[in-house]
């Protein structure tokens, strides 16, 4: 029976991605975000030096704790970390993993082996294996995670992109909102409001 066949029949093991950037509970935070300014992923988890995981660090977390006067650089992982994390087994079939996500509504969970991390699995992980191969593919928009615009592919130049509402962009091009999927990173006008938040400061106006 071919992947795409089983469904939800899988277990994580079968869906998850091993290669996992991780934090320690001593990293410091400002290293953290310079992560998760990527967009390649929405928090990292936090593992022992035997690779146990003892919490998830979210863009989230880092946000609380700027809105709590929290100086970024004097802080590390453990200090700001949602413990105990929220995981799930290599066997654990992705109807459980999904239940999991949905109740404690997150996009991501760490996969264990004895409480060792071995992978990371996702809702985007998990869609993938449930939308038919065929379908036409979404247009693949940028959304900014603070002030949720989305960058426009068909204006945008290479070195001028174009940020506007979501419903604009739907009005100007005549598509639907089902034909986009989305992948979140930090638009020009939000990334340098969030830097200085890091460095303490206020940016000039």
């Amino acid at each position: 029976m071919a992947m795409k066949d089983k469904g939800l029949n899988q277990v994580a093991s079968e869906v998850m991605n091993p290669r996992v950037i991780t934090a320690t509970r001593g990293t410091n935070v400002n290293i953290l975000v310079r992560q998760l300014l990527t967009g390649q992923f929405s928090g990292l988890p936090v593992v022992e030096d035997d690779g146990e995981v003892v919490g998830i660090v979210s863009e989230f977390d880092v946000i609380q704790a700027l809105l709590n006067g929290q100086d970024l650089t004097m802080l590390k992982a453990e200090d700001i970390m949602n413990t105990p994390a929220v995981c799930v087994t290599e066997e654990s079939p992705l109807i459980h993993v999904l239940q999991l996500m949905i109740e404690h509504r997150i996009i991501r969970l760490p996969v264990v082996r004895n409480r060792k991390l071995v992978g990371m699995i996702s809702r985007p992980n998990i869609l993938s294996q449930m939308v038919d191969v065929t379908v036409p593919k979404a247009h693949v928009l940028p959304v900014c995670y603070w002030c949720e615009r989305i960058c426009d592919d068909v204006q945008s130049q290479p070195h001028q992109e174009i940020w506007c509402d979501l419903a604009e962009y739907l009005q100007r091009h005549g598509v639907s909102s089902v034909e986009i999927t989305f992948s979140p990173k930090f638009c020009p006008s939000c990334a340098p409001v969030i830097r200085h938040l890091m460095e303490g400061s206020t940016p000039a106006h």
